[in-house]
C-alpha cells in the first residue's frame, strides 16, 4: 500500500497512484523518496525497496 503523507490519501498499488497524480509526478515523488510512504508489501521496479539481500550460490567445480 502507498500513502501520500501530504493527504492521507491510500493507494492500494503503484499503478492507482499513477493514474491519480500523473506518471511523470509519481516517478518524481517516488525517486526524491518523500511524500511517499511505503508499506513493508511493495516492491519498487528497480528492487530498491526490498529488505533481503541475495548472494549468489557458490558452484562447486
Amino acid at each position: 500500500m502507498i500513502i501520500h503523507l501530504p493527504t492521507g490519501k491510500k493507494f492500494h498499488n503503484r499503478k492507482e497512484a499513477k493514474i491519480y497524480f500523473g506518471t511523470a509526478y509519481y516517478y518524481r515523488m517516488e525517486r526524491e523518496k518523500k511524500d511517499l510512504m511505503f508499506t513493508n508489501n511493495i516492491q519498487s521496479a528497480t528492487n530498491e525497496y526490498e529488505d533481503t539481500i541475495k548472494a549468489p550460490a557458490k558452484q562447486d567445480k
